[in-house]
């Protein structure tokens, strides 16, 4: 697996890429970081207010957004999503 975020407008673009029927295992994990400040290191997905994805053929493209007040920070995001990744790999 390995991913890459780009901020745009004030939010950020996640592109997750070589899931190989994975796909569901990370949204899952994302969506339970959101709920928890301890949920990884960074604790930034905390910050995020939504998120849109898709998953196509082994890939998942995520749009985060801040939650209203809040900055995301794609270093931190990056953080979070090597921490999710470990943990989806070895499940």
């Amino acid at each position: 697996m390995k991913f890459h975020v780009d901020r745009q407008d004030g939010g950020l673009n996640v592109r997750i890429e070589n899931l190989a029927g994975r796909e569901q295992a990370v949204l899952e994990a994302v969506r339970e970081c959101r709920k928890s400040a301890w949920a990884c290191p960074s604790g930034e997905c905390m910050n995020i207010g939504t998120m849109d994805s898709r998953a196509v053929e082994g890939t998942v493209f995520l749009t985060l957004t801040p939650r209203a007040g809040a900055e995301l920070s794609a270093t931190a995001i990056e953080e979070c999503l090597r921490y999710m990744l470990s943990r989806v790999v070895e499940a």
